[in-house]
């Protein structure tokens, strides 16, 4: 309804004014701030009407961006800054839990110099390092994990982070690639849990083709769920370009 006049932040303004009369725009005062824009793709057109009035700074956010901007009428490219948000590394989780810059910065000149740690630190770093596998590093899961001290109610977070995925493939997924994304997304976890740690199309179904589920790896990819490695015969450093290396086609990681 905001964009019904149009892109321009007067039309904006007023239509939000119209929805809920109670607002007030301060001038270099006010953030406007859009959230879930991957449902109303068009908001991203508005971002450089918005720059070029300049009196009101604006933050947009949403998920699976990357399979709906082929919907956008204008990106407004050149006229915003984008930001790539992932899951917290080990270093952001030992923050979450308290770690100051000194501890980090200690153990990061451990690793660069190959220095060992001392055993009392080796011991904590190790069980650290474990909760962080064990948790992940979606920020839901990791509050929950802080603030109770245990591992309780972390797996029920997990379990509805992946029904949350679940659910917007079914609802942004198009056609028959539904289902068939839908299959890719459930086979991956299992599959490279297994010891070859490498994904294969002909485990997702009976006669699946490469050529057929291609175009659902890819949306995967674009929706920012998984990360494809290519030319790889297992997933090791260093990543070279033998003639082993070139026996697989694909390698899926889960973030």
């Amino acid at each position: 309804m905001i964009l019904e006049d149009g892109y321009k932040t007067d039309d904006i303004i007023k239509n939000i004014s119209r929805i809920d009369s109670s607002k007030r725009f301060t001038e270099n005062d006010s953030i406007f701030i859009f959230d879930e824009i991957q449902d109303f793709p068009d908001i991203a057109t508005a971002l450089k009407f918005f720059r070029i009035d300049g009196r009101y700074d604006v933050i947009c956010s949403g998920s699976l961006l990357g399979i709906n901007y082929k919907q956008i009428e204008s990106n407004s490219v050149g006229y915003k800054e984008e930001y790539e948000m992932n899951s917290m590394d080990f270093e952001e989780f030992l923050r979450a839990k308290g770690y100051g810059d000194d501890f980090t910065e200690e153990l990061l000149s451990h690793m660069t110099e190959k220095k060992p740690l001392s055993s009392v630190m080796m011991t904590m770093c190790s069980e650290l390092f474990l909760d962080y596998c064990i948790l992940g590093g979606m920020p839901a899961v990791v509050r929950e994990y802080i603030a109770k001290g245990t591992f309780e109610g972390t797996l029920d977070i997990q379990r509805q982070l992946i029904n949350d995925y679940r659910e917007d493939i079914r609802k942004y997924a198009q056609g028959p690639d539904q289902t068939r994304t839908l299959n890719v997304f459930n086979q991956i976890p299992p599959q490279l849990a297994k010891d070859n740690k490498k994904f294969q199309i002909s485990k997702v179904a009976h006669g699946a083709r490469f050529k057929d589920y291609r175009g659902c790896i890819e949306w995967l990819q674009d929706a920012g769920l998984i990360n494809i490695c290519y030319c790889m015969s297992f997933p090791e450093l260093p990543l070279n370009r033998g003639r082993r290396a070139r026996q697989i086609r694909i390698c899926i990681i889960l973030l």
